[in-house]
């Protein structure tokens, strides 16, 4: 298992799309600050994109893929100052085959839709992500496996197929996974988590943390296996990931922990020895402290 695959699982992605439809100009969206993470795939002609922070509005274009991974509020217009709507019941219109922006002449085609996780699950990767993760034409030429995904995306947004609600599900999930792929190995120079799981010492911890957390790992052994000193391991590890080893392991145990408890069926003894503890009373102990509730209340909710 590595640990991006390991870290999306336990984060419980979700994903899946709201519409794809074709607007004519005057339009304009103003999508609000969400829960869930959005995304917009440009299939054919051009649009601006706003938001606060940004200094001027970017361009996107047939063949770009936006995501906004934290939800943030922006706006989306055929042009840079065009007034824009409230995107929740034009979203709902939309739906629901009351498309406002209908017109003779449609030469714009948009897919938007959403993901969704667990953001309390692994705050060094989720915290990591960008306000915007904006993939174009080029990006997408240097990664053939993300363009497969995006077309799948394309194809089952606008197929009328047995079985297209629940593969249009499937087919997002797997676009989240191949653009997280793509920008890490395009921001593989940054300061972060993401570079963190490309960082040929770093990524041997992290691996063997979320492969093995059941082992009685120090800071001198998880150096060992980096193949770096104890301090140069430590302070390397807490400037990419945020956080100390010792932490970060905690958490990969706690987080195991809890998706043993809601979803198998072993007893607590058995999935404290899974994640390391010694006797049941002490991971029940340490479960109390990281999630503030107990194993057993847990497991009853």
């Amino acid at each position: 298992m590595d640990v991006l695959s390991d870290i999306l699982r336990t984060m419980h992605l979700r994903g899946s799309i709201y519409f794809g439809s074709c607007f004519c100009a005057p339009w304009g969206l103003d999508i609000e600050q969400g829960e869930k993470a959005s995304f917009h795939i440009i299939e054919r002609g051009q649009c601006w994109l706003r938001m606060d922070h940004l200094d001027e509005p970017v361009p996107l274009v047939g063949g770009d893929i936006l995501i906004l991974p934290h939800g943030s509020r922006h706006q989306i217009s055929d042009q840079p100052d065009r007034p824009c709507q409230p995107g929740t019941p034009i979203v709902e219109r939309i739906i629901a085959n009351e498309n406002p922006f209908e017109g003779q002449h449609e030469n714009f085609k948009i897919i938007c839709g959403y993901f969704k996780f667990k953001q309390d699950a692994q705050q060094p990767f989720f915290n990591a992500l960008p306000d915007i993760i904006h993939l174009n034409q080029n990006d997408r030429q240097q990664f053939s496996w993300l363009d497969t995904a995006l077309k799948l995306v394309v194809a089952e947004a606008t197929s009328n197929k047995p079985g297209k609600s629940i593969l249009m599900d499937r087919v997002t999930e797997v676009l989240f996974i191949q653009v997280i792929r793509a920008y890490i190995q395009l921001h593989h120079d940054d300061e972060n988590f993401l570079a963190a799981l490309n960082d040929k010492h770093i990524s041997k911890a992290l691996a063997v943390m979320h492969n093995q957390p059941d082992q009685p790992w120090t800071i001198e052994t998880l150096a060992n296996e980096s193949g770096m000193s104890r301090s140069m391991f430590a302070n390397r590890f807490h400037h990419l990931v945020g956080t100390t080893p010792m932490k970060y392991l905690l958490s990969c145990r706690m987080q195991l922990a809890k998706s043993q408890i809601e979803h198998g069926q072993a007893s607590l003894y058995e999935i404290a020895e899974q994640v390391g503890y010694s006797s049941d009373s002490s991971f029940k102990k340490a479960f109390k402290r990281f999630f503030d509730r107990t194993p057993a209340s847990y497991r009853k909710k």
